[in-house]
This record gives C-alpha cells, structure tokens and sequence, in this order.
C-alpha cells in the first residue's frame, strides 16, 4: 500500500493510498565535517525507477531544517545516531503544511550509499481514524433510531387515542342506546299494574260495589302492587350490578336443600296444579346468601314452571360434585331457540312466549330476571350455563364453590361494570 502527501482542493494538502503502490523510501546523503563528524543529512535526487511515489513528498532537502520547515517527530541527532550505531530508528513522523497536518510511520537505516528513510501508513492514526469513523457511525445510528422509536411512540400514541376515542364513543352510544332502552321498556311494563291499581281504587269508590267485587279488586290492587315492587327490585339489582362492587350479599351459614325446600312450597302453593320433584344428593351445606339464593331458584324453577309442558313434572336438583354445590332445573317441552342461547342471560331479553300467566315474581316483568340470576352466581364466585333442546327439554344449571368469602374481592373506587 503507498501512500503520499498530495495537493488537492486547491492548496489543502492530503493523504493518498495507492493499492498495490511502494511504499515511499527517501534517500540522504551524509554531510561529514574535516574530522568525519556527521553535519547533516541531504535529500539525495530521486531514482525514478526505485523511489516511484517518494517524488510525492515535499519535505525540506536537509534533515536539520525539518523542524523549521514544519516536520517533526524525527531530529538529526535521531538520524546521526542511526549513521553511527547501525540501528535503524523507528518513529511517528507529523508534517505540516498549510495548516493541515499528517503522520506517518518513519523508519530509517543505514544504506551501503547513505541513509534511508521508509515513510508508511502510521498504524495509530488509522486505528484513530477508524475509532472517529466508527463512533460518528454509532451516534448516527442512534440518531436515526432515536428519531425512528420517537415516530414509531408518536403513531402508536395517535393509534391509541383513536382507539381510546372509537371505545369512547362506543360505549357513549352503548349507554345511551341502553338508557333508551331501559325507560322505554319501565315505562311500557309499569304502565299495566299502575292502570290496574287506578281502575280497582275507582271501582272500590263505587258505594254500591258488592262486598266481593270488592274484595276482588283489593286483590288486584295488592297484587299490581306486588308486581310494582318486584319491578323496582329488579331495577336496583341491575343498578348494583352495573356499578362497582355488584350486588350485595350477606354471606353465612347456609343449608341449600333446606332453601331448595322452601322455594318449591312457595311455587307449589302458587302453581297448585303443578308438580315439582326435588332431589338432594351428598352435602348441601357451605357460605352463601340464603335469600339472593332463594331469589336464583325462585327465577328457574319459576321459568321452568311458565314454559315447561304442563304435563311434566319440574325438577330441581341440588348435588355435591367435587366439593362444589350444584343446582339443576330441568324442564320439558318448547326448546329455547339457538340464536337466542348466546344472549339469554343479557338484560331486557324476554325469550319465548310464556304457557300461561302465573302470579310468581317476575311475571310479566322488564325481562331482568336470567341477568339477575346470572350476576347473584357470578357474585358468589359461580357460574350458570343452560342447554336446551327438543329430546333432551332445558336445563339451567348453577356451580357454586363451597364458600363464597373467597370471591369477595371489592372492584376498585371508580369502576364502573359494564353488563
């Protein structure tokens, strides 16, 4: 590899590689006094043929004048010494000119016509120059990643705020369909128990009302009213449940086949020409809330009792299967429709039309009693599921852990649950 001081750009001086070029070799002459002593070192005329780069090189013809001239790193005491010994000198050379300075590697020796000087690459300086080279590569590259992982952030936050304003939007417009919703079907189902309350109150003003007619329409009234309460009882429980911290229960000892018991005399005495058969297998004792329970079982087996065939019996179930307690209320007769299973146990879903109107809770109600069922088990840590078809008839079935305390864990302040 040669190298070379070269002129370029107008007066800048620079280094120049040449592949495959001789390195450059600069010949001296040895200037001796009268007694033999070594005065100087001149520049010998270039061999065109030897020395094809060193004609390149502008360096001062004397070696004592190096330093004047701008050249440094080698002195004539330096080369003296080399002419004397034998022993070839090896340094960094700097020449300067025009402001622009260069190293070389300078080795000089003894030549059978003078002395020697074999000017290479300086090792140093391109293990500097490849450092800078790398370094300025490396703060470009972070450069060019900084401004890559700030325009990534930037449309990952702009495709978040897109996001975050599609679900805000969504859930405006889910809530508001809701609200609708929600009035639309209160006011249409509470409008029936509050025009039957207002003709019994005008009938019962009627002096000449006989005395059963009378007590017929205090009937009515009263169970209007019933209806009435059950409603708004409704509408609190979806409340609760659409807030943080669902609905409330008052857990504590519970024996389930006892609240089974009590709930099929209740159905049994409204729906007198009806059968229910309950089963009670292994144990039925845990941590529940005996009322929110009752209310579960009032609704299925009720259901079962409204849309089952009126010659089948209704059965309720309540097993110990591997430590959970599980409760099951089957019914034969109209299968619910597929299409309708993946959304029954939503709000405001009413599926099916009853066989006949009893007078149980939920009668001709706002259509909340599955989603309320739904949220009393998952609020105890269970699970309901139903299936439903033409051979096998409906069977809704509650898995509920042995203790509820466990699933007793409050939603943060400020939640809101969506249902």
């Amino acid at each position: 590899m040669g190298v070379s001081l070269s002129p370029k750009w107008g007066s800048a001086w620079t280094w120049e590689t040449r592949a495959g070029g001789p390195a450059p070799c600069l010949r001296f002459e040895v200037v001796r006094g009268s007694a033999g002593e070594v005065l100087d070192l001149r520049r010998a005329a270039p061999d065109m043929a030897a020395d094809a780069a060193g004609h390149e090189w502008v360096l001062p013809a004397c070696v004592s004048c190096w330093e004047q001239e701008g050249v440094w790193g080698l002195s004539l005491e330096d080369c003296v010494r080399v002419v004397d010994t034998g022993e070839p000198v090896s340094t960094t050379l700097r020449i300067r000119r025009e402001g622009l300075e260069v190293r070389c590697r300078a080795v000089g020796m003894v030549a059978p016509v003078g002395f020697v000087l074999w000017l290479l690459p300086d090792e140093a300086e391109d293990a500097r120059a490849l450092r800078e080279a790398l370094a300025r590569e490396h703060e470009a590259r972070l450069r060019a990643e900084g401004a890559l992982a700030h325009a990534t952030a930037r449309l990952a936050r702009e495709a978040l705020d897109g996001t975050a304003r599609h679900l805000a939007l969504a859930r405006l417009m889910e809530e508001a369909e809701f609200r609708e919703r929600f009035i639309g079907i209160l006011g249409h189902d509470l409008r029936n128990p509050l025009n039957a309350i207002t003709l019994s109150a005008r009938a019962m003003a009627q002096r000449s009302l006989p005395v059963a007619q009378q007590q017929q329409c205090a009937q009515r009234i009263e169970a209007s009213a019933a209806r009435m309460s059950a409603m708004i009882s409704d509408i609190l429980d979806l409340t609760r449940a659409r807030l943080a911290g669902g609905i409330p229960l008052h857990l504590g000892t519970v024996n389930l086949a006892t609240v089974c018991r009590l709930v099929v005399e209740e159905l049994s005495a409204v729906h007198p020409d009806r059968r229910i058969a309950l089963e009670v297998e292994g144990v039925s004792e845990g941590v529940w809330d005996a009322d929110r329970l009752a209310q579960v079982l009032s609704n299925l087996v009720g259901n079962a009792l409204e849309h089952g065939a009126a010659d089948a019996p209704v059965r309720l179930r309540c097993i110990d299967v591997d430590g959970d307690q599980v409760l099951e209320v089957h019914n034969t007769g109209m299968p619910i429709p597929s299409q309708h299973l993946e959304t029954l146990f939503d709000p405001f879903r009413q599926v099916g039309a009853p066989r006949e109107k009893g007078h149980r809770r939920g009668a001709g109600g706002l259509g909340l009693g599955l989603f309320i069922v739904k949220q009393l088990v998952q609020a105890h840590g269970g699970d309901v599921c139903v299936c439903s078809s033409a051979a096998e008839g409906t069977t809704f079935t509650v898995k509920l852990p042995r203790d509820a305390r466990r699933a007793q864990v409050p939603a943060p302040p400020g939640v809101r649950r969506r249902v």
